[in-house]
């Protein structure tokens, strides 16, 4: 049996000293670029409405950044 694991491991040292040493070859340059197109959004706003001291006045509320855009405006 010994002689067997021996036998077999000098052929697979034998086929692997014959074996062609490998080659690196030169990948081809690949740009991974990508164009992104930026989409613009427009800002949704609620206007909102008050009488203050017998005045009209309005506001605007930005819903999409939640916030308000301007102050009290007379009409």
């Amino acid at each position: 049996m010994k002689k067997k694991v021996v036998a077999f491991l000098l052929i697979c040292a034998v086929a692997l000293s014959f074996a062609p040493p490998a080659i690196a070859t030169t990948m081809p340059v690949v740009s991974i670029e990508q164009e992104i197109e930026v989409a613009p959004f427009f800002e949704m706003t609620r206007n909102y409405l008050r009488t203050y001291h017998g005045v009209l006045q309005f506001r605007v509320w930005g819903m999409t950044s939640g916030r308000w855009l301007t102050d009290w405006a007379d009409i």
